[in-house]
């Protein structure tokens, strides 16, 4: 130490900070790092799934197609194996399907024929409006019920809005459609009760879609609020004179939408779930009923396509809320350009 503060001689060199531009580069590269294994990961386990099975899809699909010439026969089943590829070792199929992945080949449906890429431009369109309007309707609904139960935490409002999002996530997805449906379509009679189209056709599936997506942002943000409001600074910006419409929205909303944006990430691949048994439940053609048509007889090409976009989407909602969170809070930014350790 003596040595280093002698007269004329240097001190210490002070300790490097990584330029913010590289900083946020290798952020970005280990986020798309993360996004990359998450999609490796689920397609690897979805392949297993579907092909290490002691099943044999293509009988299944000679069964169903009985009346043409030709029946089941062995010569018949193994000419159809061969097609497909399914007689094969397993190591070589799943490089084989991998390398036909990155270059944008899905397959072919083991039922229809059809490539898969076809198979689903039919019936994605359904599936992504019925999404869109689920979040359209969850994100703006639970931010209102959760400001409005936590804006006078204690009162008797708070006390009675703060258990209703327990209520209704703890309401089976398929009984609340129905439930939808009863009233709303057989004894209302204001929407179609399956298979409709436009506003109308699409109004309660979104519904029945959103109403446990908002139960579940709603608890989380009035949590997230409650805590903020106990914080050290919202007394201090109290003592200062602020008024507390000013508190609560600029600072403790501001503070109390990490968790928040955490959980709409994670809602978006949720969402696309449920459409599996809300588009069962009101007769829509979807994603949601080709996969669970696909799983039923074996299609699984379709099953894997399907797995790998919800992976995809998944994986790039969490990237993006990754992204936002440096823009939220200006912590994560200062650690990034390298003010902090």
């Amino acid at each position: 130490m003596a040595e280093a503060l002698t007269p004329g001689r240097p001190g210490p060199a002070p300790a490097r900070r990584a330029a913010p531009g590289r900083s946020l580069a290798a952020y970005l590269l280990r986020r798309c790092g993360y996004f990359a294994v998450v999609v490796l990961a689920v397609y690897t386990l979805s392949f297993l799934l579907l092909y290490a099975l002691p099943s044999d899809p293509v009988a299944l699909m000679l069964e169903r197609r009985s009346s043409g010439a030709g029946g089941s026969s062995p010569e018949r089943l193994e000419a159809l194996r061969a097609q497909y590829g399914l007689d094969r070792p397993l190591p070589e199929r799943y490089a084989e399907t991998l390398g036909r992945l990155l270059t944008g080949d899905l397959g072919t449906s083991f039922q229809s024929g059809r490539p898969v890429p076809e198979v689903l431009a039919a019936a994605a369109p359904s599936t992504i409006a019925l999404a869109a309007a689920a979040l359209a309707i969850a994100l703006p609904l639970s931010a209102a019920l959760a400001l409005a139960t936590s804006w006078r935490p204690g009162g008797r409002l708070h006390r009675i809005l703060v258990n209703v999002p327990a209520l209704i996530a703890g309401i089976p997805a398929f009984w609340l459609g129905l439930l939808l449906l009863q009233v709303f379509s057989f004894q209302l009679r204001w929407a179609p009760s399956t298979g409709g189209t436009g506003a109308s056709g699409l109004a309660l599936p979104a519904l029945a879609l959103a109403l446990p997506v908002t139960a579940a942002l709603t608890a989380v943000l009035v949590r997230s609020l409650d805590e903020v409001q106990r914080a050290g600074f919202v007394e201090l910006l109290r003592a200062r004179g602020l008024p507390w419409h000013r508190i609560y929205l600029h600072h403790v909303a501001r503070n109390a939408l990490l968790p928040f944006v955490t959980l709409v990430g994670l809602t978006v691949g949720g969402v696309l779930v449920g459409t599996v048994i809300t588009e069962t439940v009101f007769a829509r053609a979807g994603l949601g009923r080709l996969l669970a048509s696909a799983v039923q007889t074996q299609d699984a090409p379709v099953v894997l396509a399907i797995a790998m976009l919800a992976a995809v989407v998944f994986a790039a909602a969490n990237l993006a809320v990754d992204l936002l969170y440096p823009v939220l809070d200006p912590r994560l930014r200062r650690r990034q350009g390298g003010k902090h350790p």
